[in-house]
């Protein structure tokens, strides 16, 4: 509550300044120039005022914290393969991969003070809801296309051929995954605080799945802490795109993400029936087990 009410006295304290140079800058332009002349370019003012110390710190402390959760969760014994022997099963890809994505990604945010701040319960239940699609999420960006495999940056991970996501998960999944890819990768050029913003975001998604299962719906009434922690995040990464892409530009393309996001919810969605149809969930981790209800 303190940092919030900082935050609000700092933004108050940076628009009272900008509105005072705006004001200077229009009596200045209006004492020298005709009513033809009249043009003001105010992005220099508007960028300078989206985002203060905090938000940058806030920003870098994330980038932080998914760093260390990659480090803290390393895959141990295959750091002499550079790729992946081929997976054989659904089950084994659900394992390794999945199994590990989800590690990592739990850790990083377990680590962010808004999830800390939930309820116990309330934190299973966002993970049980909301993981799964961010694992899939967080794939598209671990893609190398050059080589048709998928490798965690800046970590000796082996390599893992996508022909074992083709053939074990459902080709037609991996065709449009691959282009939804292709169409984030052209509205943001994997923006790192971006995508590590709307990880966030996804996470504090409250029943954005249409066809969740009634096991995993929250049955106490803490949707407005769910919602606050979300808007957090929502404030930060659209107020970062304001900055970084322009107020023209960044309506649209904030947007055109969020339409993916969607998509990518449904393909999940799809891809978690087709599974429970095919294997025995009971094979897999309890923690992948909870993610695929």
């Amino acid at each position: 509550k303190a940092d919030k009410c900082a935050r609000i006295e700092e933004n108050r304290r940076i628009k009272k300044t900008s509105d005072n140079i705006l004001e200077s800058r229009q009596l200045e332009i209006s004492d020298s120039t005709t009513d033809d002349d009249l043009t003001l370019d105010l992005s220099p003012i508007i960028n300078e005022s989206i985002l203060n110390e905090f938000d940058w710190f806030s920003i870098k402390s994330i980038q932080d914290c998914f760093t260390g959760a990659v480090r803290l969760n390393r895959i141990t014994d295959m750091s002499d393969q550079s790729l992946m022997p081929s997976i054989d099963s659904t089950v084994e890809l659900f394992r390794v991969l999945l199994g590990v994505s989800s590690m990592r990604l739990i850790s990083y945010l377990k680590q962010t003070n808004e999830f800390q701040q939930l309820d116990a319960d309330d934190q299973v239940y966002l993970v049980k809801l909301n993981l799964l699609t961010i694992c899939f999420l967080h794939s598209i960006f671990i893609y190398d296309p050059s080589t048709d495999s998928y490798h965690e940056r800046d970590t000796i991970d082996p390599s893992f051929s996508s022909t074992d996501w083709n053939r074990l998960l459902n080709a037609q999944f991996h065709i449009e995954m691959k282009q939804i890819r292709n169409d984030i990768i052209d509205t943001f050029q994997s923006d790192d605080i971006v995508i590590k913003l709307f990880y966030l975001v996804l996470l504090f998604s409250n029943q954005m799945s249409l066809n969740q299962s009634s096991k995993c719906l929250l049955t106490n009434n803490n949707s407005l802490s769910i919602f606050k922690g979300q808007n957090v995040f929502t404030d930060l990464v659209y107020r970062y795109c304001l900055h970084q892409y322009g107020s023209e530009q960044a309506p649209i393309l904030f947007l055109r993400y969020v339409n993916k996001l969607m998509k990518i919810q449904k393909l999940v969605d799809e891809i978690k029936h087709a599974i429970n149809n095919s294997i025995d969930i009971t094979d897999l981790s309890l923690l992948m087990q909870s993610l695929l209800v």
